[in-house]
C-alpha cells in the first residue's frame, strides 16, 4: 500500500526523483496519466493492470465512460525509472497538473499523485478542515 507524503521538485527537464519510500513498491516502470482534481497519477504497472481491467467493464455504449477512457488513456504514458529513480514527466502532463518547480508526491493506496505544491497545499488545508463531513460522506460507502 502507497501511502504518505513529500514535499520535492521537478528540474528543468521534466525529472522527477520519487521518493525513497516509494521506490521500492513502483517498480521499474510506472504508468503515469491525467488524475483527478488536477494532479497527476502514477501507477505501479501491476495497479494500472488491474485497473485497465476495471476500465473494460465499463459501458462502451455511454457516453461518458467513453471520454473518461478517452481522456485517460491518451494522456498516459509508461515510464521507465531510472537508476537514481528519476521518470521524465512528458511536458503535456506537467501543463496538465501545473507543475513547475516544487511538487508533493502523496500515496493513495493502489497509486501515487503528484500535485502542485501550492495547489495540494490550499485542497489539504480544505480537506483538513472539512475532514468530518467527508467521514461522514463516505459512511454509506461502508467505511
Amino acid at each position: 500500500m502507497l501511502m504518505g507524503s513529500s514535499d520535492n521538485r521537478i528540474d528543468s527537464k521534466g525529472r522527477l526523483v520519487m521518493p525513497a519510500k516509494f521506490r521500492s513498491q513502483i517498480g521499474e516502470t510506472v504508468v503515469c496519466t491525467v488524475g483527478l482534481d488536477n494532479c497527476l497519477a502514477v501507477y505501479p504497472m501491476d495497479a494500472w493492470n488491474a485497473y485497465l481491467q476495471k476500465l473494460q467493464s465499463l459501458p462502451f455504449t455511454k457516453g461518458q465512460a467513453r471520454q473518461f477512457m478517452r481522456t485517460l488513456l491518451s494522456a498516459a504514458e509508461e515510464l521507465p525509472v531510472d537508476g537514481q529513480g528519476r521518470i521524465l514527466i512528458p511536458a503535456k502532463l506537467r501543463k496538465y497538473a501545473q507543475l513547475e518547480d516544487q511538487v508533493v508526491v502523496n500515496g493513495v493506496n493502489d497509486h501515487l499523485e503528484i500535485w502542485n505544491s501550492a495547489k495540494w497545499a490550499a485542497s489539504n488545508d480544505e480537506m483538513l478542515d472539512n475532514f468530518t463531513a467527508l467521514a461522514e460522506g463516505v459512511a454509506d460507502l461502508g467505511i
